[in-house]
């Protein structure tokens, strides 16, 4: 009896399972569709600004940006200047800066050339190939960085344009310095220790900072705005490159620290970037041309 419960209940299982209703296979439009292709522009450094830098005051309104191509070095016996800029965003207040910087020196007689690095596409790692050229002078270096340092040795000014990132200057021009001003180039082992080999050349930098607000230009720039602290600041930045320039040979001509960026709320942006412009341009003349 007990043979004959169990195999009712197994026919009946059995049963159940063959007329269960079958599960339609999901239709090709029911699967799960492979992600839409974004169609928008890739918008980088070079095709245009970021969200967040169309409001960022490092970010010059469209109407006021300013274009200069500078005639580069010839022959002559007019003193040049060599502007080595980093800032991938043309239309950035350093870029501002930049302009200003050499479409001033050329108006008051100089020769400049410009080394836009990002546009050049430089690349500022230096290689394991490259590594003891640059640390030990040996070997040759690369066609690339033997042609800027053919204007390196044409200059008697180099101005080093970037903006403040981590206190320091970008990767991209770290990496022109240890590059470009190579042992054996830019020094040699002394007497004395390591020697500069550039010597006759000054040195000067522009870096554009928002820190306190604090001033525009260099030591003693203060605006009333925390100025111990602001020399303070400008004071760091003179060892370092009162050391560099030692390191090379060169002198150290100071720098022009821009931390009052006009607001782009601001309804006198065009004659507050031009005061900033006017206040670069006294400064030029206080480190160039007062002598």
């Amino acid at each position: 009896m007990k043979k004959l419960a169990l195999s009712l209940l197994a026919v009946l299982m059995l049963a159940g399972c063959t007329s269960a209703p079958k599960q339609d296979e999901p239709k090709v439009e029911d699967q799960p569709k492979e992600e839409e292709k974004n169609d928008k522009p890739v918008v980088d450094s070079f095709t245009g600004p970021t969200q967040d830098a169309v409001t960022s005051a490092s970010i010059v309104p469209e109407e006021y940006v300013k274009t200069v191509t500078p005639s580069g070095f010839t022959d002559s016996d007019k003193e040049k200047a060599l502007v080595i800029i980093g800032d991938p965003r043309h239309n950035s207040v350093l870029w501002d800066l930049a302009n200003t910087t050499m479409s001033y020196l050329e108006e008051k007689g100089m020769e400049v050339e410009k080394r836009d690095l990002y546009t050049m596409n430089f690349n500022p790692v230096l290689s394991a190939a490259d590594f003891y050229y640059a640390k030990d002078g040996q070997g040759e270096p690369s066609e690339k960085i033997k042609a800027e340092q053919d204007l390196v040795s044409q200059a008697d000014h180099i101005i080093f344009i970037y903006p403040n990132w981590h206190d320091s200057e970008i990767a991209i021009v770290k990496g022109y310095k240890e590059e470009v001003f190579a042992k054996k180039f830019a020094y040699q082992d002394g007497a004395a220790g390591l020697e500069g080999l550039l010597t006759g050349k000054t040195m000067y930098t522009i870096m554009n900072c928002g820190y306190l607000g604090g001033g525009r230009g260099w030591i003693g720039d203060g605006v009333g705005i925390e100025d111990e602290k602001w020399d303070r600041y400008m004071k760091a930045f003179e060892v370092f490159d009162d050391d560099t320039a030692a390191f090379w040979g060169v002198e150290n001509v100071g720098r022009f620290m821009n931390d009052r960026t006009p607001s782009n709320s601001s309804e006198n942006y065009e004659s507050e970037l031009t005061e900033l412009e006017n206040a670069l341009k006294a400064n030029l003349d206080k480190v160039y041309f007062s002598k």
